[in-house]
């Protein structure tokens, strides 16, 4: 069985926008999956500072409709542990690549740092939940050291902090979605 790659990113870092496009683009590129349609799945909620970083990086996703993709999972109608299953039912997943983007508590050594991993996530697992796994590939925002008191910690979570992760999140999405749009356009052309 081989290793789930997995990168972190230190969102303090002054190259990490370039670096996670990147990384995410080549993960992407690199995943041998059929597919006819992208669906982000944002998982969170807004009533948590911490555990609203899928939700934002819905929000502005959800704002960038010259791209051909769904997004589940906004700051209005967030995907959390209530809906999550429902959510996923909405998706033909074997024909969608599905990516999914959710907070997640960590060592505070890694508060700050973008998650990016080949396959699925597991909706809070940090907090004791047992939610279905989501997504081929996923981001996981680490938001607040893990521990005692998870929910706690969430709440407590800088607003800043997790609006700047989301922010870099959603332009890497974006970032791959253009350049597999872009791709997939030229190679129709040349074939024409």
């Amino acid at each position: 069985m081989s290793k789930v790659k997995k990168i972190y990113v230190n969102t303090n870092e002054k190259m990490c926008q370039y670096r996670l496009n990147q990384e995410a683009f080549n993960l992407i590129e690199g995943i041998n999956k059929q597919y006819k349609r992208i669906a982000v799945v944002c998982i969170g909620t807004d009533r948590s500072t911490g555990d609203s970083f899928g939700p934002l990086v819905g929000f502005m996703l959800s704002r960038y409709r010259i791209y051909d993709f769904d997004v589940y999972g906004t700051i209005e109608d967030p995907v959390h542990a209530m809906n999550l299953t429902e959510t996923m039912a909405k998706i033909d997943q074997e024909n969608t690549f599905v990516i999914a983007v959710d907070a997640s508590v960590g060592k505070l050594e890694y508060i700050g740092h973008i998650g990016l991993c080949e396959g699925s996530i597991k909706p809070g697992s940090g907090v004791g939940k047992n939610l279905p796994a989501v997504g081929d590939v996923s981001f996981s925002g680490v938001v607040t050291m893990g521990g005692i008191m998870p929910h706690v910690m969430l709440q407590n979570t800088s607003l800043g902090l997790v609006y700047k992760m989301a922010e870099i999140t959603a332009n890497s999405i974006k970032h791959v979605l253009y350049k597999q749009q872009k791709d997939k356009k030229e190679r129709i052309f040349a074939t024409a």
